[in-house]
């Protein structure tokens, strides 16, 4: 019996034990999941729940509209039009091959594009939108909606896009849109780009992007657990970007595009008063809305490697020996350093030898005695070597520099050049040798090391016409209130300034000026011709100058001039491309850019 109590004793002892660490396990294990449903719904709750809420919410970008781009009287340069586009729901039209073979009948499609619609399919849920083609002319869109009931699930949907409605006028300065890469990312940080987002590429596009881009807006889409839109629950307005007003005339802009048609090369017109650009011209030119629209392999190919240069814009990026343009820049140092003054003489008799190198004159006969006034007038090389060899490159190069010239004119356009001008220096820094005397003389018509785009010798004349003041160019039209960004300050005695003035009246005005046959018809107008060699001439024994006959090597030909004399408007550099004597090339188109503006522009605000 007292067996039987203690095997009892000994049951309860044991069953007592293990109900304590059963109930311990219980206890530790409402207590370990309790500790985590307080973690999860209280520590952490609002992070799941803000999770759990972007399982639900799709955030979708409401593109901005971008700001149009106007010229100066409010007429559009840069628009943005409705872009008609074919898209299809996949998984409510059956097959898409055949999809795509019937509606060829309506819309071109080509073997890449048609790759890649099948390859877009396959990345995205059946029930999203495949676009099919964009940019439908309205003769397609007709057709396909009048038939739109054989073709489930197809819909013509409405985008906008950038539009050029002057086709390649204004091409460079206005510029293009293009996808977002790396190097856009990198400059624009403040914006959040996404892959496939446009951004500006070049000109105005790009120069003004934060300000012409607006603000994108949202929309909160509820969507279900495979992505499917269910409802929309709250929208943020897009805020498209502000209308640009620029200072180009587009009158004056398609005038000076016509003039210089048919041509390589470059125009550039500014009002001298205030920097302000009123046309810049490069030729050839290229249609900006096929950036739009997209390029076959044939044509990009055909645009990159066309040997003219579509797509540089020659009037910022092209750097040219601005030649005998030059030499009013020569004339003004020369007397600022008092190596001349009006009764200055030098005798040209075609040539001039320095240290057994002859240098020449255009004219082979020579023009006699020359002072400032008629070597400008008659652009007498000879004057201009021994005046440049009298004033030393050093001082040369300080004045054009104070021009202008051999530095960016600040404009703000991607890509500029700042050509070059040198001095001793330069060449010591540049190839480690001294400057020789020669390079002086051939400096002093323009030739050499030195280079100009024809932004920077619009720039130049633009200084001789207002007193000397050259202002950084802009595009932007400002307040009447807001001062012109002025960046080099020269002040010329009255008395220099009006003698080289006189020189350039009689380029165009004299009976021995070298653009006298291309004066205007209603101003009286100043300026300089200008020849710039691009391979070293050939000459006989004798010296006479062996025509040159392959087109590439033929001299650019150059022409800058302003008017009215008296109270200036507008100052105009020119280049042709190999077009020989700036007098018969070039000259001839500034002439005609002068007649259109002060026959149709003149007489009100430009």
């Amino acid at each position: 019996m007292a067996s039987l109590e203690n095997e009892y004793e000994h049951f309860k002892v044991d069953a007592r034990r293990r109900l304590i660490l059963l109930g311990g396990l219980f206890t530790g294990g409402a207590l370990l999941i309790g500790g985590q449903l307080f973690h999860l719904q209280v520590m952490n709750g609002g992070e799941y729940r803000n999770l759990a809420e972007d399982n639900r919410i799709s955030l979708q970008p409401i593109p901005a509209l971008r700001g149009r781009i106007l010229d100066r009287h409010g007429r559009i340069l840069v628009d943005n039009s409705p872009d008609f586009q074919l898209s299809v729901i996949p998984e409510l039209i059956g097959n898409l091959h055949a999809f795509l073979k019937r509606v060829q009948s309506y819309v071109d499609l080509t073997p890449d594009r048609i790759e890649k619609i099948v390859r877009q399919m396959h990345r995205q849920r059946s029930f999203l939108p495949l676009m099919i083609q964009s940019h439908l002319t309205w003769a397609q869109v007709n057709q396909i909606e009048s038939r739109i009931h054989t073709f489930p699930g197809a819909s013509i949907q409405v985008q906008t896009t950038r539009s050029y409605p002057n086709g390649d006028v204004a091409a460079h300065l206005l510029g293009y849109l293009g996808e977002v890469n790396d190097k856009d990312s990198f400059q624009f940080s403040s914006i959040h780009f996404r892959s496939g987002d446009i951004v500006g590429k070049t000109g105005m596009e790009r120069m003004f992007e934060l300000v012409l881009r607006g603000k994108e807006g949202v929309r909160e889409m509820e969507v279900n657990a495979v992505g499917r839109h269910i409802r929309e629950l709250k929208r943020q307005p897009a805020r498209p970007g502000p209308d640009l007003r620029l200072t180009i005339d587009m009158e004056l802009q398609a005038e000076a595009e016509r003039a210089l048609s048919g041509v390589s090369g470059a125009t550039v017109c500014l009002d001298p008063n205030n920097g302000e650009v009123l046309a810049m011209v490069s030729q050839p030119s290229y249609d900006p809305n096929q950036f739009i629209r997209g390029f076959s392999n044939d044509e990009w190919k055909r645009l990159v490697t066309d040997p003219k240069r579509p797509l540089i814009n020659k009037a910022i990026q092209g750097q040219y020996p601005p030649g005998s343009t030059f030499k009013m820049v020569v004339a003004l140092a020369a007397l600022a350093e008092g190596k001349i003054d009006a009764s200055t003489r030098h005798h040209c008799g075609g040539s001039l030898t320095r240290d057994n190198h002859t240098f020449y004159c255009w004219k082979s006969g020579g023009h006699g005695s020359m002072d400032v006034v008629s070597a400008l007038e008659q652009s007498c090389d000879v004057f201009f070597y021994k005046v440049s060899e009298a004033l030393g490159i050093d001082a040369l190069a300080r004045q054009a520099k104070n021009m202008g010239l051999g530095s960016l004119t600040e404009i703000g356009l991607e890509g500029e050049r700042p050509g070059l001008m040198p001095s001793r220096a330069w060449k010591k820094a540049t190839f480690g040798h001294a400057w020789y005397p020669g390079e002086t003389l051939v400096t002093g018509i323009g030739q050499g090391a030195v280079l100009a785009t024809p932004l920077q010798l619009a720039n130049m004349v633009a200084a001789v016409a207002n007193g000397g003041r050259v202002y950084r160019p802009t595009f932007a039209l400002t307040s009447k209130d807001q001062p012109p960004v002025l960046l080099h300050a020269n002040t010329f005695k009255p008395a220099h300034l009006a003698l080289v003035r006189k020189g350039l009246t009689a380029v165009i005005n004299g009976k021995s000026g070298t653009a006298r046959q291309f004066k205007p018809d209603k101003v009286i107008a100043a300026g300089k011709t200008g020849t710039s060699q691009v391979v070293k001439h050939k000459r006989e024994k004798s010296g006479k100058l062996i025509k040159e006959d392959n087109e590439r090597f033929k001299d650019h030909a150059l022409f800058v001039c302003y008017a009215p004399v008296d109270q200036p408007r507008i100052a105009i550099s020119v280049i042709v491309e190999h077009g020989g004597h700036g007098s018969t090339a070039a000259a001839p188109v500034a002439q005609r850019i002068m007649n259109f503006f002060f026959d149709k522009l003149g007489t009100s605000e430009s």
